[in-house]
């Protein structure tokens, strides 16, 4: 099995906010995608694991994802260990992606930085032939590496290495944010940055990063390696 997009998130709706475009857009176009949420978002202020779990379901079904897993790491104790690597490993070389999306390199929740080098070093490692002669048997599948790992931008504005046009599928991203009802629709929380104010960022921050591409929204994605092109006339 290969997919065009694996994308991993800290929490159920990590991928939707900042990367939610990028993948609806990739479907839309034929690409198979797979989002893998490495908790159940269990520590947080809003809902509890089971709604989480029905709505993270819903927006799955809404963006037509290919399928949807739950690594179950523990909300706000994600850890850069090699078992968690293992298992995250497990996953790429299962469904072998070409390219991988994960939680920003530095952001306001621990972890999101910390998912973000999980994910980054297990895709490295993902690609040892010799993996298997210090893991576990379930751990034999047949190596692979992405073509590229890219992290998308939270909330902390970052700067971008790129940024891709998602204005053709801006609304339908929107519609699928609001189906974690919990946290962006019945959630009472009226503090200036407070998660209600998280959807006025994620407009703002999509039209910032369209402005510089001259259309209307963008998401911004950061790379840990140089981006290429096959000619200039292929970058807008």
């Amino acid at each position: 099995m290969k997919v065009d997009i694996l994308a991993f998130g800290a929490h159920p709706d990590d991928v939707e906010c900042a990367a939610g475009g990028v993948l609806i857009s990739s479907i839309l176009d034929g690409g198979k995608v797979v989002v893998v949420d490495l908790t159940r978002g269990e520590m947080g202020t809003f809902g509890d694991t089971e709604t989480r779990q029905q709505e993270a379901l819903l927006a799955a079904e809404h963006m037509g994802l290919f399928a949807r897993r739950n690594l179950d790491l523990g909300d706000g104790r994600i850890e850069n260990s090699f078992s968690n690597r293992l298992k995250v490993i497990q996953i790429i070389r299962e469904y072998k992606p070409k390219i991988i999306l994960a939680n920003a390199i530095s952001d306001r929740h621990p972890d999101h930085k910390n998912a973000a080098e999980l994910v980054s070093q297990a895709s490295f490692l993902s690609g040892l032939k010799k993996l298997s002669d210090v893991a576990n048997e379930e751990y034999l599948q047949e190596p692979w590496r992405p073509s590229a790992v890219y992290h998308y931008i939270q909330d902390y504005f970052l700067k971008p290495d790129v940024v891709i046009d998602i204005s053709s599928v801006f609304e339908k991203k929107m519609e699928t944010i609001k189906l974690f009802r919990s946290q962006f629709l019945t959630a009472d929380d009226h503090q200036a940055n407070g998660i209600l104010a998280l959807m006025g960022q994620i407009e703002a921050t999509n039209k910032i990063f369209g402005r510089a591409i001259n259309v209307n929204y963008a998401e911004g994605f950061t790379s840990e390696r140089y981006i290429g092109a096959k000619n200039f006339s292929s970058i807008i």
